[in-house]
């Protein structure tokens, strides 16, 4: 008597922690261990692309609508944000000259050491809180500066990015210009050439060529 051929399993862990012997489904399940549901890209949660495979669901609709934005590589946008946080920056800090902000720094300061001096406390304590505030006024100011030097040569190479892109973009044709150009050069070549035969060997090499080079045309 010949022995059974033995069929594939599901082979899922079952609650006995042994392997499931049911028939699997398409996907290498049984259908108590998930053969039923969709994977790959008839799954809804299938993603595809370097990142959004990753993306949590929440993010995945401003991704695509990033991935589909034309104007995604533009930096105009940018460099407007970065021109907006420089203007805010620049009416926060002293309108004064910094020499004049240590001179009020060492006048409260000596207010303070003839206060301290002459036994009178409340004066010395008003100083004494004047000096702060100076000194965190100069505080806040450097750093200010300091983030308006980091977002001017941020936005310096903003700019240049900026123009880098569209000079590519002038450099970079379209199919339209291609074709008055093609039919710009056959008209010379009809200008110059007289023989009907050289005439139409040239056409059907330029015709083969925008063929060739025509996504629409090749489909049709």
């Amino acid at each position: 008597m010949r022995a059974d051929k033995p069929h594939a399993i599901c082979g899922a862990t079952t609650r006995s922690g042994k392997p499931c012997q049911a028939r699997p489904m398409a996907n290498g399940r049984c259908r108590m261990h998930g053969g039923k549901s969709l994977a790959g890209p008839a799954s809804p949660a299938f993603k595809t692309g370097r990142y959004s495979k990753y993306l949590p669901a929440r993010l995945t609709e401003r991704y695509a609508e990033a991935v589909n934005d034309p104007e995604l590589l533009a930096l105009r946008e940018d460099v407007a944000l970065i021109d907006a946080r420089l203007a805010d920056l620049l009416r926060r800090v002293d309108s004064g000259e910094s020499g004049q902000l240590w001179t009020d720094v060492r006048q409260a300061y000596q207010s303070f050491i003839k206060a301290r001096r002459r036994g009178d406390d409340e004066a010395a304590a008003a100083a004494f809180d004047e000096l702060g505030e100076l000194i965190e006024r100069g505080a806040s100011d450097h750093a200010a500066w300091s983030e308006i030097a980091a977002l001017l040569e941020q936005r310096r190479r903003l700019v240049e990015s900026e123009r880098r892109r569209l000079v590519e973009m002038q450099q970079v044709i379209t199919a339209e210009q291609a074709m008055v150009l093609i039919a710009a050069v056959v008209d010379v070549v009809r200008k110059h050439v007289s023989d009907r035969h050289i005439l139409s060997a040239i056409s059907r090499d330029i015709g083969a060529l925008t063929a060739r080079n025509d996504p629409g045309a090749a489909r049709s």
